[in-house]
C-alpha cells in the first residue's frame, strides 16, 4: 500500500490536513462563511476523504476520483480563506489554511497524475496478454 509513490502524496496530505483539522477546533472567526464552515467541520472531510482514498489502493478509478474531488474541495477552501487574506497582522490562521490546501491540491494533483500512470500502465499489460 505504501509502497507506490501516490500513496506517499496522500499519507503526507492526510497529515497536513490532520494538522489543519486539530488547529481549526482552536480558531474563531468573525466572518459568517467562515463561522459556517468551521462549525459544520469542513475542515475534517479532507482528512476523511483522503484516509479512504488512501485504502482503496486497489481501486485506481475510483481513487483518481476521490483524489480530483478532493483537489476541488481544496480549491474551494482555499477560496474562501482567500477572502480573507491579510498579511498586515502577521501570519495567522488564515494564510494557514490558504497554505496547506494549496500543498494539498499539488500533492493530490501529483497523486491523480500517478494513479492514471498506473492504470495506463495495467491496462497496456492486459492487452498485451
Amino acid at each position: 500500500m505504501i509502497q507506490r509513490i501516490q500513496s506517499l502524496y496522500i499519507l503526507l496530505s492526510f497529515t497536513l490536513s490532520c494538522v489543519l483539522f486539530s488547529l481549526s477546533l482552536d480558531s474563531t472567526s468573525s466572518t459568517p462563511i467562515i463561522q459556517i464552515y468551521q462549525s459544520f467541520y469542513g475542515f475534517i472531510i479532507t482528512p476523511l476523504i483522503a484516509l479512504i482514498t488512501l485504502l482503496l489502493f486497489k481501486k485506481r478509478p475510483l481513487q483518481a476520483l476521490l483524489c480530483f474531488l478532493i483537489v476541488l474541495f481544496q480549491m474551494t477552501q482555499g477560496g474562501i480563506y482567500l477572502s480573507r487574506f491579510d498579511l498586515s497582522n502577521g501570519f495567522n490562521f488564515d494564510e494557514l489554511v490558504i497554505l496547506i490546501s494549496f500543498i494539498n491540491v499539488v500533492l493530490f494533483w501529483l497523486a491523480r497524475r500517478s494513479i492514471l500512470r498506473d492504470e495506463a500502465l495495467v491496462r497496456s499489460v492486459d492487452r498485451i496478454r
